[in-house]
């Protein structure tokens, strides 16, 4: 059965009982800022027992959360941004719908990076997960930068120097002044003025 469960790429009933207990523990995350075993396993619908087989301990609980966390952010990256947008869209409503995306992200995940962050220091594996996704995003930031640049439509210079500022920039945005904006709050349209004067070609 296990043979079959991988030739046809199905998550076994394992794999999908460790997703919802990550899941869960992202969402009592959210919801209350820290969570627990009992918290966790009741709101998946489980034992406490079933969540230390999957999760033995807290910092594993936190760190798989924190790696999903990090994927949906590089996807949020990816998905943002693209030439194609670039081209149909323009820098200017690119910008924009990179940075909504990004304050929505961090709007619903930003406790669970709390968490991450004061624990990191002491839990190797969590700088591991950081920094391995850091450099994912690195690169999709990178070839987007050098893609708009061979198509002329952003601006020319050193890509890692513009990549490193652009990671920089869009991880300012998990700050609390940004966090909760009101869908007309002019800031927004202030921090996607920065990335467009990142980005936009020189006149």
């Amino acid at each position: 059965m296990a043979e079959i469960m991988r030739s046809t790429g199905e998550p076994s009933k394992t794999q999908r009982t460790r997703a919802r207990l990550v899941a869960a523990t992202g969402d009592e995350i959210a919801e209350t800022g820290s969570f627990t075993a009992e918290r966790v396993a009741n709101r998946a619908g489980t034992a406490v027992a079933t969540f230390y087989i999957h999760l033995p301990t807290k910092d594993d609980a936190l760190t798989a959360t924190f790696g999903e966390v990090m994927d949906e952010l590089v996807c949020v990256v990816d998905a943002s941004l693209t030439r194609e947008r670039l081209e149909l869209e323009g820098l200017e409503v690119l910008a924009r719908g990179f940075v909504d995306a990004c304050l929505a992200f961090f709007g619903e995940r930003s406790q669970v990076f709390r968490l991450a962050l004061a624990r990191m220091p002491e839990h190797r594996p969590l700088r591991e997960v950081y920094r391995a996704h850091e450099a994912n995003a690195f690169s999709l930031y990178a070839g987007f930068i050098e893609s708009g640049q061979r198509a002329g439509l952003l601006r020319a210079g050193d890509v890692t120097t513009l990549t490193r500022s652009l990671l920089v920039l869009s991880q300012g945005l998990n700050n609390p002044l940004a966090l909760g904006l009101g869908a007309e709050d002019s800031l927004r349209d202030e921090l996607a003025r920065l990335v467009v004067a990142l980005l936009a070609p020189h006149s």
